[in-house]
């Protein structure tokens, strides 16, 4: 370690296999984000891995650098300044206003973080750390469960250390082959097809508040925010519900179709000027607490993409990449571009690029696809199996939401259970109906 390094600390998790007899080894964890905790993850292991899991594996859990409770960058708490205009502007003003809390953000991120940590939180570093972390249990192999930006932690892993993975499931996968710009407007076209996918659901429910026209009432909604920011009187603040904060509040109520009543009740107060609804999606998603304190989660996402990159450039080239998203994806495309204007004022520079996935000497690698997978569309897990390689597979789950396995599917809990414990590969072409 040279003059001047410093040491970063992780925070891990045990959760103790629940037949200590029969114990196979650690199941390794990570909640995707990136940013997300997984010590957070492996706390709730008992809700959502199947009986036969939690029997046979200690479940692992740990918050990556940079994150929750390892040592963790530090870009201010207070971060409504963020969400306080247009993530898509319209003209010069709120292109202005944009790229100035934009940098704001940034710079706050280089004098309270410093360059030298925001340098070595990177994906690669990340998976690194999962092999210290095998080491340090003193396995042979480890078992790894990854979900959505976990995909890219668990396919790089396996790339650079094939011999190490006994088995893996990636659900929800991450395309490590996309450029910045096409992984940001092929997600904003999947929250597209998840908010028509909520349209037409609400038109066939009579008991959804905005069953007579729900595409229109989102658009009416979205341009009198447009217009003019919601006043609200929210747990005892006052706030605006802004622009930004309305697409967040939008894309965060597509992760699973349980929250769709939530969000067919929030356009409809909002369309009467009421506009808590829509703020508590927001404050969810974005872990804001009463009195305006942000958690580590948006900030460490922000950090971790723009360190990764690949950068889309300066803050002069986002105009025209905004534009071209929002041709291809008219309610999301923009703001998903504009909500990473920051990336343009790093103060780290970009890490060195991942390597090209390819894994054909790992253990079998099963990757899970949700049909209509509004944030990581079907065509990533699709495009990820193949760069494996290998006897990577594939299995789908039909339907709309943000990954599947552990949430109450038999036809897709009960193979991947038996894979991860008993390592019998899921049939080829598995497709899984409920």
């Amino acid at each position: 370690m040279g003059t001047g390094a410093r040491t970063i600390n992780l925070a891990l998790l045990r959760v103790p296999a629940r037949v200590p007899d029969k114990r196979i080894g650690s199941l390794l964890v990570n909640p995707g984000g990136p940013g997300a905790s997984g010590i957070d993850l492996a706390r709730e292991a008992g809700r959502f891995l199947p009986g036969k899991v939690l029997d046979r594996f200690d479940v692992i859990g740990w918050d990556p650098r940079g994150v929750g409770a390892s040592t963790s960058i530090d870009c201010g708490h207070r971060l409504d300044y963020l969400f306080s205009g247009d993530t898509s502007p319209d003209d010069a003003a709120e292109w202005s206003a944009l790229d100035a809390v934009s940098r704001r953000f940034a710079n706050a991120c280089g004098t309270r973080t410093g360059v030298q940590l925001l340098a070595n939180i990177s994906t690669l570093a990340t998976v690194h750390d999962m092999e210290r972390i095998r080491e340090s249990l003193g396995e042979e192999q480890i078992t790894f469960l990854g979900f959505s930006y976990g995909t890219e932690l668990g396919a790089v892993y396996a790339t650079l250390y094939p011999g190490r993975v006994r088995s893996m499931v990636l659900d929800g996968a991450v395309d490590p082959s996309l450029s910045g710009k096409e992984s940001a407007v092929q997600q904003a076209e999947g929250l597209e097809r998840g908010l028509d996918q909520f349209f037409a659901h609400c038109a066939n429910d009579t008991g959804c508040p905005i069953h007579d026209d729900p595409s229109n009432a989102y658009t009416d909604v979205m341009a009198s925010i447009e217009a003019a920011p919601i006043r609200v009187r929210h747990n005892g603040e006052d706030r605006l519900l802004t622009s930004s904060e309305a697409d967040v509040a939008v894309a965060a109520a597509l992760y699973s179709q349980s929250s769709w009543s939530d969000l067919a009740r929030a356009l409809a107060n909002a369309q009467r000027g009421k506009g808590g609804g829509m703020l508590d999606l927001f404050d969810t998603y974005m872990r804001r607490e009463r009195g305006g304190k942000y958690g580590n989660e948006w900030p460490a996402f922000l950090a971790i993409t723009c360190l990764d990159g690949p950068s889309l450039g300066g803050p002069e080239v986002y105009p025209a990449v905004e534009a071209e998203a929002a041709l291809r994806a008219p309610r999301f495309g923009a703001a998903n571009v504009g909500l990473g204007l920051a990336c343009a004022y790093w103060s780290a520079p970009t890490a060195a690029p991942l390597p090209p996935v390819s894994a054909p000497t790992a253990a079998p690698i099963v990757v899970i696809g949700t049909r209509y997978d509004p944030i990581t569309p079907i065509e990533w897990s699709q495009s990820l199996v193949a760069q494996l390689g290998g006897q990577a597979r594939l299995v789908v789950s039909e339907g709309q939401g943000h990954t599947s396995f552990g949430s109450g599917s038999r036809c897709l809990d009960t193979p991947i259970a038996d894979y991860l414990v008993d390592l019998v590969v899921p049939p080829a072409n598995l497709d899984c109906r409920g």
